[in-house]
């Protein structure tokens, strides 16, 4: 008899981007796997994978009890309906929602954590509250169930080692969602007139979209070679969010480009230069992965998960978070100097090439799911 996996994240365009190739894995090995989030268009995409779809109504924006209490009941019947050998929880929010189903089963859980998103990033009173709740609550769960925490880099394994005492048998570290080196394989830089600089990522603040814009102005007046390419989506529902009146009004300036969501990932990489991410905190960021596969350098804020994938001297320049003066001249040092640019890029892709792998990513989570079960 097949075994059972059940996916819980927020979104199934986010469960496509990062562990949709986990799933066809899994399928493989001989899993029969579910996926429980939300529809926002891209379910047959899903589908279409022989993954089974259950619907799930989250509001990320919210902060409110009562819908996460009314979001952990509608998870805790998708649960029992599949009745699956493991769940796995993807993210913050699934996880806190998600756990508590843990009561009510007989599911083996593990919940990995991509980031510790804007409750751990945002400084204020509320904020601070919730995550001391936030903390006690998953205390309380690890005292009376077996889970399985993953991390994806070495500073969040610190902190859960040290904040809820797990043993070291239910904390690992996963590096990322792993990336296809036969896929994403290497592509010299393209000779041309401009100089590409490229984000791709939600637009959100935490993401240092804004401070990438502001320091691109400062080093455009210094060299007109410079290009500035974004893409990815507005994401409202994010407390980290950007108006898109906002938006539209600072990204009007000579050769800034935004493209919006892309399709293929691949040929933008190969299109671009210079790979940019000025993020407060990540968990292991799936877009400097790609970039780094096809072998570019890469400008980075020094933070945790960041400078897992950017290594300052090796393969790229880190700057400190929010810091436009030493981006606008890291931008500047990178563009002035192609030699540095294939030197720090053939070591990018030589960073992913171990243990970031997509093939060695899945065979780790299926080894823990053998483990598990």
């Amino acid at each position: 008899m097949k075994k059972k996996i059940l996916f819980i994240v927020t979104e199934d365009w986010y469960f496509i981007s990062h562990r949709l190739k986990l799933a066809k894995y899994l399928r493989k090995k001989g899993f029969e796997v579910f996926v429980c989030c939300r529809d926002t268009g891209k379910i047959n995409d899903i589908k279409k994978n022989g993954i089974t779809h259950y619907p799930l109504s989250v509001d990320r924006k919210s902060l409110s009890i009562i819908k996460f209490f009314n979001e952990s009941i509608s998870i805790i019947k998708t649960v029992r309906v599949i009745n699956p050998d493991i769940v796995h929880l993807i993210s913050m929010r699934p996880i806190i929602m998600g756990i508590f189903s843990s009561f009510f089963v007989n599911s083996r859980f593990c919940a990995t954590f991509t980031g510790m998103g804007f409750l751990f990033i945002k400084k204020n009173f509320r904020l601070h509250i919730l995550r001391r709740i936030i903390i006690i609550y998953l205390r309380v769960f690890l005292k009376f169930k077996n889970l399985y925490f993953i991390v994806q880099n070495k500073d969040d394994k610190n902190f859960f080692k040290s904040t809820f005492k797990l043993k070291k048998n239910n904390l690992r570290v996963i590096r990322g969602s792993g990336i296809d080196i036969n896929y994403f394989e290497y592509h010299s830089e393209k000779t041309k007139k401009k100089v590409r600089l490229a984000y791709a990522g939600r637009i959100l603040e935490d993401k240092g979209i804004l401070c990438l814009i502001e320091a691109y102005k400062i080093a455009k007046s210094k060299d007109e070679r410079l290009s500035l390419y974004i893409a990815g989506s507005l994401d409202e529902e994010n407390p980290s969010s950007i108006s898109e009146k906002q938006f539209n009004q600072i990204i009007n300036f000579k050769d800034i480009n935004y493209i919006g969501k892309i399709n293929n990932i691949k040929k933008y990489w190969q299109e671009s230069d210079i790979a940019v991410l000025l993020s407060k905190r990540e968990g292991l960021p799936l877009s400097l992965l790609e970039a780094a596969a096809i072998g570019r350098p890469i400008i980075s804020t020094n933070v945790t998960g960041s400078r897992e994938i950017a290594i300052n001297n090796y393969n790229a320049i880190n700057i400190k978070p929010g810091d436009l003066i030493e981006c606008s001249k890291a931008i500047l040092k990178l563009s002035r100097n192609k030699i540095l640019r294939k030197k720090y890029g053939k070591n990018s892709r030589k960073l992913v090439e171990g243990d970031m792998a997509l093939e060695n990513i899945c065979y780790q989570y299926y080894s823990l799911y053998k483990e598990m079960i």
